[in-house]
């Protein structure tokens, strides 16, 4: 994986809002993010259509649908573990996921957000299944497969944006 030199810009103010590709579903997040990740496992590029996914870690308390109807899909994840999708009802769009194993956790669809730019990964997992062509920031965490915790992942994430 190459490592390119990146200006991160910092933190937006909350509340963060996003919603669907068709805007019925809609989303806050009141508390500051844990992590910005991208994941590169053959999962995530397939449910997300493109070589990688990127997403926010936030607290399920700090997360609310504010609108919308949603579908959700139960798969279980390379780790053997539930996980729990969440997709609007009328245009299909993907905005978060939770892993039962983290019932207090969202994974947030970065893309959904109303203005994503500032979601530059502070971690990448799985990059053994990365695209080749694949960069990461130099001062991201990066991953083979799934080796550490997120709760490194975390960590590195308040490394680099502060404690908050």
């Amino acid at each position: 994986m190459k490592r390119i030199a990146v200006a991160r810009p910092p933190l937006p103010p909350l509340p963060l809002e996003g919603g669907c590709h068709c805007g019925r579903a809609r989303y806050r997040v009141s508390a500051r993010p844990m992590a910005v990740n991208a994941c590169h496992c053959r999962d995530c590029q397939r449910l997300s259509g493109g070589p990688v996914a990127v997403y926010l870690h936030v607290a399920k308390a700090g997360f609310e649908v504010t609108a919308g109807q949603l579908d959700l899909f139960r798969r279980t994840g390379g780790s053997g573990n539930q996980i729990s999708i969440y997709r609007c009802r009328h245009c299909g769009a993907r905005l978060w996921h939770g892993p039962d194993v983290a019932p207090g956790l969202v994974i947030l669809c970065a893309g959904t957000l109303d203005a994503p730019g500032w979601a530059i990964p502070t971690s990448h997992i799985f990059i053994d299944e990365a695209a080749p062509d694949s960069v990461a920031a130099d001062d991201a965490l990066v991953v083979e497969g799934f080796n550490t915790t997120r709760a490194a992942l975390w960590d590195h994430f308040r490394a680099i944006y502060g404690p908050g």
